[in-house]
């Protein structure tokens, strides 16, 4: 049963009152969007494949000459 006009127990304290308390974890900072696009170009060693560098430009380049035409008839209606 509670009594409304008793103390209640006192909270123990969250750190040792000794020791500073512990600052809050903090996560490591999240890479950039450019650096996460780098990272998808780099070999096991962390170095850039510029081979894969060169192949990806390449299927961009003939991605953009396969879709452009189609664009372009859109974009003039």
């Amino acid at each position: 049963m509670i009594y409304l006009g008793r103390p209640g127990r006192p909270m123990p304290p969250t750190h040792h009152p000794m020791r500073p308390p512990r600052p809050p974890m903090q996560q490591p900072p999240k890479p950039s969007a450019t650096q996460s696009i780098l990272n998808q170009f780099r070999d096991a060693e962390g170095n850039l494949d510029m081979d894969k560098i060169t192949t990806t430009a390449q299927q961009v380049g003939q991605l953009y000459g396969q879709v452009s035409p189609l664009i372009t008839k859109f974009i003039k209606r």
